[in-house]
């Protein structure tokens, strides 16, 4: 029988609480208007990877690809950003499809370039297993995360101010340009932590979706967050029990759990939707 204390179990145990922190990050891009960040940023941080791994082989240098992953994450994000900021709506969500496809094709030509071991370490940032996670590996995640936390702590009011309305915020004379960047750097760095812990694939499971089912039964931001990290402990270790007493794979456990919750939450809604009188749905 396995033993459920057993090293690598608890350090899954521990990656899926810090994972519950990287989620805020979906909440607050989800209230800022840009919900796919997270996900664009993942994939960035896959681009960022493979890039590391690239100049490690071709310059025969010891260097690790988690800091280009989450460097190349970040900054695509705050570049998005700044396309948003100089262009518009239309113009952010382009940057934000343009940076997906780019960091992409950088991870899909890279791919080709090096031998098959390397492959491997590039394709844990797309595929990742919580289950492979070393010790060195928590300890940075940890450092970074709490870092990260510290920073959006510091300055919530203000990015919650502007999420909700730039235009009063700027009124009030907020810089807004910057804690928009701060923003944008936090989302970007979650979603590059992300990529290393569960695999750029799991970030629509196990990141995006606590925030959208979290914001269909908030009435407050307290009770949004607070239902936003609820939502993703559930998830994250009720897969890892499935996939433990069936012996399935402990990612799709996990995405089966946050898919069935989120096609019930909307099932949920649509019932009580069809319950009000016609006065009420118009």
């Amino acid at each position: 029988m396995l033993d459920l204390l057993s090293p690598f179990l608890v350090r899954a145990y521990f990656a899926i609480l810090l994972t519950s922190f990287m989620s805020l990050a979906s909440g607050i891009a989800l209230l800022r208007g840009v919900a796919y960040l997270p996900a664009e940023a993942s994939h960035a941080a896959l681009g960022g990877a493979a890039i590391g791994v690239f100049a490690a082989y071709v310059l025969s240098l010891e260097t690790d690809p988690f800091y280009f992953a989450v460097l190349f994450s970040s900054f695509t994000a705050m570049l998005v950003a700044y396309a948003g900021r100089h262009g518009g709506a239309e113009v952010l969500n382009s940057a934000l499809g343009g940076a997906l496809a780019l960091s992409v094709s950088f991870y899909a030509l890279i791919r080709t370039l090096v031998p098959a071991e390397l492959k491997a370490i590039i394709d844990n940032y797309l595929v990742g297993d919580i289950l492979l996670l070393t010790l060195n590996d928590l300890v940075r995640l940890t450092t970074i995360i709490s870092l990260g936390a510290v920073l959006l702590y510091l300055f919530k009011n203000e990015i919650l101010y502007i999420c909700f309305d730039q235009e009063g915020a700027q009124a009030l004379g907020l810089n807004v340009p910057l804690y928009d960047y701060i923003l944008f750097f936090f989302i970007g760095l979650a979603g590059g932590l992300a990529a290393k812990t569960i695999g750029s694939l799991m970030v629509f499971a196990l990141i995006m979706l606590p925030s959208v089912i979290a914001k269909e039964f908030s009435k407050n931001i307290r009770r949004y967050f607070s239902l936003t990290l609820i939502l993703t402990l559930f998830f994250g270790y009720s897969g890892m029990l499935i996939s433990i007493s069936a012996n399935l794979p402990s990612s799709g456990s996990i995405a089966a759990v946050s898919s069935i919750a989120y096609i019930s939450s909307l099932t949920y809604k649509g019932l009580r939707r069809g319950r009000k009188p016609a006065s009420l749905r118009q």
